[in-house]
Parts: structure tokens; sequence; C-alpha cells
């Protein structure tokens, strides 16, 4: 499997590098992407909605934040997920506040079939960041995957609700009825 070249950012023993800066209130943009992604109509302005949030989600708050992002993701898209684990950890750690940080870690587990850790770290996506749609559904495809159909219900149609072009939706009419609450 090929491994992914991680650029000089790992230089975060730099007093200058140490701490992540805080994003900036956003809460307004926020509001207005997922309002629009609400009232489409069509399935291209729905989609259009869908990635500008997810641009939104990815937008990190510095360059090193940004490029440790995009080397976890490369990973994960290559499927050398121990990278991804490995730099997404390390993103995390760095900037303890970026929601996406910890929603791409997740992903990165859940692929690895780490139902426990993803959980975990979709609730900490969601405790900084309570509409990301991603992390809603993240979860709730856990509890699918568990054979918990009621706490999946749960999470998918929240995610639903917020994100109504979601793939996920379709799962929703699968899901037994069930009390595993």
């Amino acid at each position: 499997m090929k491994r992914v070249l991680i650029p000089a950012f790992c230089l975060l023993t730099s007093p200058a590098l140490a701490l992540c800066p805080v994003m900036p209130d956003r809460s307004a943009e926020r509001a207005a992407l997922i309002e629009t992604m609400r009232t489409s109509d069509t399935m291209a302005k729905g989609q259009a909605a869908v990635d500008a949030m997810w641009a939104y989600y990815r937008a990190a708050p510095n360059d090193t934040a940004q490029e440790m992002l995009n080397g976890g993701m490369g990973a994960i898209r290559i499927g050398d997920l121990i990278t991804a684990v490995d730099v997404l950890t390390e993103l995390v750690g760095y900037c303890s506040t970026y929601a996406e940080g910890y929603n791409q870690l997740a992903f990165a587990y859940y692929l690895r079939g780490q139902n426990a850790r993803s959980e975990a770290l979709l609730k900490k996506t969601l405790e900084l960041e309570p509409q990301h749609f991603g992390a809603l559904s993240g979860l709730g495809l856990i509890y699918f995957r568990t054979a918990r159909p009621a706490l999946a219900r749960i999470y998918l149609q929240r995610a639903v609700d917020l994100n109504p072009w979601s793939n996920e939706r379709a799962l929703l009419e699968q899901l037994p009825e069930g009390d595993d609450l």
C-alpha cells in the first residue's frame, strides 16, 4: 500500500507552532449554509449546498492544520488508514477545538472497524459542532452497523433534517422498529 508523504508540519515542537489558533465565529455562515441545504428545491442546488457545507467544515484554522487535515484525508482516500490515524491524531492534538479533525479521525477508525473509538470521536465532533451532519450520519451508521436501530434512526433522522440530500436517508426506511435505547 502506498504511504502518504507528510509535509514538514511535524515540526510542532517549535514554540511558534505550539498552539492552534481559535476559529473565528462563523455561526452566521453556518446557519445560512444549513438553511440553503434544507430549502434547495433541486438536486443540483442541494448538492451545491452540501459541497459548500463540507468546504465550511474543512476550512482549518491555519495552514499547518490544513496540511494535516489534507494529509489525513489523502491517506484515507488511498486506504492508508495507519497514516490517516497518525496524522489526524496529531491534528486533534494540535487543534483540539477543530471539529473536522475529530470527524475525519472518526471516519478513519470507522473504516478500520473500530466502532467505539469512532463513536467517541463523533461525539466530540458534535460537542464542538452540534449541527455537523456528517458526524450525525456517522453515529447513525455505527448504530446501524452494531444493530442498535432506535439509536441509528435518531441520529440518521437528525442528519437528514439538516441535510435532506444525504444518501443515508434511504437507510431510515430500512431500519426496523426497535427499542435499543
